[in-house]
């Protein structure tokens, strides 16, 4: 006689119930018995515990930032309980696919981005307590109210707050001091920064009150995230790796904000969303889109649900690009005091390599979806007054114009986008005429059908007789980040 429907779920609870017991043998005999039931409602668990075993248990391949893997794991990782034994088999048991690489809690997550399997009732009360109890850092975060995040959804990014820090208050020295080219420092010259900047290291560029600032990107990759004051100007530099998305933004709360903070600290949560870091502040716990800088959960959200920050414009070019357009920029001091081998990521950017180029690798927490561009395409993305709709101009498309801009709307006004000196995406309000890129001894330039020029500023264009366009600023990514992160998004050709 067979087992009632209710009675089998009943069986199922029980097992997935005894997988949070603080004893790894327990877990052994849960797995086993799920295992035997051959019911996919409890795939979504298992995947939520391959993801954590397989890190805990090879903290040396898979531990992020990469630089902290010949370190000791977090001691909540390093636990005996923090094991599911059997976990991997059962997934092979109970699903199609059979990955048994040393990557299998990759694929198994990818995979599963691409399911629609309804699990167990009760299911995002159980993970809140998985990750509360195993991973408390994230879970502390993670278990907030109000929240407009799919729970089952988010992923767990194999790091935290704890250990993933952001760069706090780095000192800028003068970009000939740290110019590798630049020639050796005096002899006696003990306090001189590290020359460590080659020409063509990838840096991003941005401009705070008339001073230009590089950071480089293989020194912000173990930090994902950077918080300063800049000219009395507090900003973050936030970097999701997954999306290669760069965005610079205001710490300052718009000033209608209903907040006891005036200014954020932001970190990153260790969770993704749709395959782009979940940022938090510090001072509320409340959680953020990175690349919409949007409150997704927590205080804020519940007070401020239309907050979007404010932001400024970042360039992503070479070092030597931007060094002989701004000559007197500043740059990041090697020295943060945070004791990381930063040279580990020299021309080193790990597997991420592949998450950007391989159409074929999915990001955890993302669904594949037919579209106007290859999910990896490199995109520079315009938000209007809102922060549910965006319009992207793909960056190689722009590079291989003939005229070299794309021109089009964007929330109600005409823009222009085009290559700047750095050959990098900027985006203007429209000068009102077609226009052509030119570049010769004069700088760039836009030049139109009667002949008028406006030449590119950082912050503007600028035309006869003083007139001047504004700069508007963007943000960088990959084309999934901007399709699943906004309501609608637009693809200006």
């Amino acid at each position: 006689m067979s087992e009632a429907p209710d009675a089998t779920t009943e069986r199922l609870q029980a097992a997935v119930e005894r997988l949070l017991t603080r004893d790894a043998d327990v877990h052994a005999e849960a797995i086993e018995e799920l295992a035997a039931a051959a019911d996919e409602r409890v795939v979504p668990h298992l995947v939520e515990l391959v993801v954590i075993d397989g890190i805990a248990n090879d903290w040396g391949s898979f531990g992020f930032p990469a630089v902290l893997r010949e370190r000791d794991p977090p001691r909540y990782l390093e636990l005996p309980e923090v094991r599911w034994p059997g976990v991997r088999e059962a997934l092979r048991e109970l699903a199609e696919p059979d990955f048994d690489s040393d990557h299998a809690w990759v694929e198994w997550e990818s995979w599963y981005s691409q399911q629609e399997i309804e699990p167990l009732d009760g299911f995002e009360e159980w993970k809140l307590r998985l990750y509360r109890s195993y991973l408390p850092p994230v879970g502390g975060l993670l278990d907030c109210e109000p929240r407009e995040f799919d729970l089952q959804g988010i992923r767990w990014g194999n790091c935290d707050r704890s250990f993933l820090a952001a760069l706090n208050a780095p000192d800028f020295v003068p970009g000939d001091a740290v110019d590798a080219g630049g020639g050796a420092d005096a002899p006696d010259d003990a306090d001189a920064p590290e020359r460590y900047l080659e020409d063509d290291h990838v840096v991003f560029g941005f401009e705070i009150e008339g001073t230009a600032y590089a950071v480089p990107r293989w020194v912000l990759f173990p930090h994902e995230l950077l918080n300063a004051e800049l000219d009395g100007v507090p900003v973050s530099l936030t970097y999701c790796t997954l999306c290669n998305a760069p965005i610079l933004y205001d710490r300052r709360l718009p000033g209608d904000a209903d907040a006891s903070h005036d200014v954020l600290t932001f970190g990153s949560s260790g969770m993704l969303a749709s395959g782009n870091k979940v940022m938090y502040d510090e001072e509320t716990e409340t959680l953020w889109d990175q690349h919409a800088g949007t409150p997704i959960g927590g205080s804020i959200l519940d007070t401020d649900p239309d907050l979007f920050l404010d932001q400024f414009a970042v360039t992503q070019t070479e070092w030597g690009e931007w060094k002989a357009e701004y000559p007197d920029t500043l740059a990041l001091d090697l020295d943060t005091g945070y004791g990381y081998d930063y040279r580990h990521y020299d021309g080193n950017i790990d597997f991420f390599e592949h998450y950007w180029n391989r159409e074929e690798i999915v990001q955890p927490g993302v669904r594949r979806a037919d579209g106007p561009l290859p999910e990896k395409a490199s995109v520079y993305g315009i938000t209007g007054e809102g922060p549910d709709e965006v319009w992207v101009v793909p960056v190689e498309e722009l590079r291989e114009r003939d005229t070299g801009v794309v021109a089009g709307e964007v929330a109600g006004r005409d823009v222009v986008a085009t290559l700047d000196a750095t050959d990098d995406v900027a985006v203007y309000e429209a000068p009102g005429s077609t226009v052509e890129r030119v570049a010769d001894d004069s700088g760039v330039a836009l030049v139109g059908d009667d002949g008028t020029r406006w030449d590119l500023a950082r912050n503007e264009l600028r035309g006869p007789d003083g007139e001047t366009r504004d700069r508007i600023p963007g943000r960088h990514g990959l084309w999934f980040a901007f399709r699943t992160h906004y309501e609608t998004a637009h693809v200006l050709e």
